[in-house]
């Protein structure tokens, strides 16, 4: 094997090579150790070249954001560990990295001799920050048009849902159909911006995830559960096989779950009534591993190089017309790279298909995670709802009440900070975009107030969380419209337990 001292003499030729190169460029042993950088390499990393070399790779990486620093170390396990699987047999690991307000893209690539002897890896840096910049313009365009048609579809679902269910059997069922597909299509809808949205996001590096470690198991059965409706409705079998102690993985659990949602939506569309669907969870040699396979018509060799690009439907006739957002995969796709997994498609062993990703698996886990359910108290609290749309503060109101809520309303955001001081508020439900002040500015009143600043708040806007700032971490909660009101009754019920437990426990603290 060629040494490391050999490989560290350098060409004239091959220097000024790695001078003239407009990219960065980073070469390491078979150790792990760094031989060479040029010029480039070492401006983007905030280093002097000299002290650079020798040092381990990893350590050159410690200006760059913790998600990046995890994700890196991990890529560049798997490239030593196997460095076959990169370069000529796959194309590089590229990730993508935060240094202050820089962007920085590395791609990572071992180097073969002739003869395939691993010789070391070559890692290329490249400031993208001006792209990622004009993808951040498009994505505010994208959030900007979805914000204005998230408003009236929330109204449009929500009186909608309304109407099923107190008029389902008052109808007759040719209006009950026509009542039916209004809410078919809302929801196509809510699902398609949704789908836009995140890709949106995680192209402008605005997606951001609560990493823990996250018992997949959990995962796959509480997704099975939201699914099988879906798969009963058109006759399909649904099969849950987990292989036990497959081990946790690093990652945002809700994230997780749409990423394994998607795909089981995915295969429901496309699998004929009749059929079956398997959703497994396995380990193997690179970590744990998620699978969905059906009996729908196999992919051609085209369709599984191209059914993770957005809208890309493959040209086979009985899925031709399949209802979905054509997003259900890219989104998957996105976020399992983003948790530094890997997706693919294949055919299945006994017919129809298989859709696979693998994370690597968590070693270190702090305990067993537990995720206690929490139920609505008996006595009747009082939810202050904050919002200028008259219709759905109407809507949000009359379901609260059903729940057994007592409940204030109001448009202005002066009038929610007086109601606060004036009457027993044990809840806020906040829109962002107040016709006098806006919700940052009630938040930040409430909170930075002792007399009101234990009242929490549950943000309900069409704003995405990162767009309300630093403000926004103070609430409880953040829902987004058009949301399923199931969904803010659950917040709503886990954040008045949460505050019940606080309270408790501050009074056996005394």
């Amino acid at each position: 094997m060629t040494s490391r001292k050999a490989t560290q003499t350098l060409l004239p030729i091959e220097h000024a090579a790695l001078v003239s190169i407009g990219d960065g460029i980073v070469i390491g042993d078979t150790d792990g150790r760094v031989l060479t950088l040029n010029r480039v390499a070492a401006r983007l990393l905030h280093l002097a070249p000299d002290e650079a070399v020798g040092r381990p790779i990893a350590t050159l990486f410690e200006p760059f954001s913790a998600r990046g620093r995890v994700t890196i170390a991990e890529a560049m396990k798997r490239l030593y560990a196997d460095p076959y699987s990169y370069g000529q047999a796959s194309r590089p690991a590229e990730i993508i990295f935060e240094i202050g307000v820089r962007f920085i893209q590395a791609q990572l690539s071992p180097i073969l001799s002739e003869v395939g002897e691993f010789m070391g890896v070559v890692i290329v840096l490249r400031d993208i920050t001006r792209e990622v910049e004009a993808e951040r313009a498009r994505s505010d365009f994208v959030s900007n048009v979805s914000h204005e048609l998230r408003l009236p579809l929330t109204a449009i679902k929500g009186y909608c849902d309304l109407l099923l269910h107190d008029l389902a059997g008052q109808l007759d069922d040719e209006h009950l159909r026509y009542l039916r597909i209004v809410q078919s299509n809302a929801d196509h809808l809510v699902a398609l911006i949704n789908d836009l949205m995140d890709i949106s996001r995680v192209e402008s590096y605005r997606l951001d995830l609560e990493i823990q470690p996250v018992q997949l198991d959990a995962v796959i059965r509480d997704v099975a559960d939201m699914v099988k409706p879906q798969c009963d409705q058109k006759g399909l079998r649904l099969t849950v096989d987990v292989e036990p102690n497959a081990g946790p993985v690093l990652g945002d659990r809700n994230r997780l779950s749409q990423a394994i949602s998607n795909l089981v939506s995915y295969a429901c569309h496309r699998t004929p009534e009749g059929g079956h669907i398997t959703l497994a969870l396995s380990s193997s040699d690179e970590g744990v591993q998620v699978s969905v396979s059906d009996t729908a018509p196999r992919f051609s060799s085209q369709d599984r190089s191209r059914i993770f690009q957005p809208f890309y439907r493959p040209e086979d006739t009985i899925v031709r017309d399949i209802r979905g957002t054509g997003l259900e995969l890219p989104v998957a796709r996105m976020l399992v790279e983003m948790h530094g997994g890997r997706i693919w498609a294949a055919e299945g062993k006994d017919g129809g298909n298989t859709i696979a990703f693998v994370l690597p698996r968590c070693t270190d886990l702090p305990g067993e995670i537990i995720y206690k359910k929490t139920d609505a108290s008996g006595r009747q609290y009082t939810i202050l709802v904050v919002e200028d749309d008259e219709d759905i503060a109407q809507l949000i109101s009359l379901q609260l009440r059903r729940e057994g809520f007592h409940v204030l309303t109001t448009a202005y955001g002066e009038e929610a900070v007086s109601l606060a001081h004036t009457q027993d508020v044990d809840l806020i439900t906040l829109d962002m975009m107040l016709p006098d002040i806006s919700g940052i500015e009630v938040l930040h009143r409430l909170k930075s107030d002792p007399a009101t600043a234990e009242i929490p708040v549950i943000i309900v806007s069409v704003l995405l969380p990162e767009q309300t700032g630093e403000a926004g971490q103070e609430a409880a909660d953040h829902i987004t419209k058009p949301f399923a009101f199931e969904k803010l009754m659950e917040s709503i019920r886990r954040t008045l337990e949460a505050k019940r437990e606080r309270r408790i426990s501050s009074r056996v603290g005394r």
